[in-house]
């Protein structure tokens, strides 16, 4: 990744939104995320952060957007609040993708550094990449401190999950 000025290309660090609890503590998924996406931030201060995660009852039930959550817990570990974008208020992957996309046009970025899971980081790249053909995409999974067990399911849950996807960018190239 090239360092961005004015004349050179812009570089965004899209941190990928999961789960918080109904008080807005994040989980250790969305934590993990983040603490991963601090040190993208520390060795590239010139990237603009944006956050996913709107509501959802999967993830998200409070008052408060989840992407704001996250927002607040990468400006507690040091990430300037000027750093930030727009908070895309999506509800699931293939919404990161959409509503992600007017906002990096806007921006006029073109390269993204996305951040999630290591479970998650295939259908990220797969969503993406078709929804945003002409972003240039750099990929950086969290290491999630969960169980072997819970891991195992949330492959499993990924594997499904594609599914859908494939069905979504089929819809979306089809029309």
């Amino acid at each position: 990744m090239r360092a961005a000025t004015n004349s050179e290309i812009k570089t965004a660090l899209i941190v990928l939104g999961g789960p918080n609890n109904n008080d807005g503590s994040l989980s250790v998924i969305a934590k993990s995320r983040c603490q991963r996406a601090y040190q993208i931030y520390q060795a590239n201060p010139s990237v603009k952060v944006l956050c996913t995660g709107g509501f959802g009852a999967h993830f998200n039930t409070t008052n408060h957007a989840h992407g704001e959550y996250t927002k607040s817990y990468l400006i507690e570990l040091g990430i300037p609040e000027s750093a930030f974008l727009p908070v895309a208020l999506s509800r699931f992957t293939f919404e990161d993708a959409l509503l992600t996309k007017p906002i990096l046009i806007a921006e006029h970025i073109t390269e993204a550094i996305l951040v999630s899971s290591e479970f998650h980081i295939a259908r990220v790249h797969y969503v993406f990449s078709h929804v945003q053909p002409n972003l240039e995409l750099t990929l950086v999974s969290a290491k999630t401190p969960l169980s072997e067990i819970k891991l195992a399911q949330l492959y499993a849950h990924e594997r499904q999950a594609m599914q859908r996807e494939e069905a979504n960018v089929l819809k979306l190239l089809s029309a």
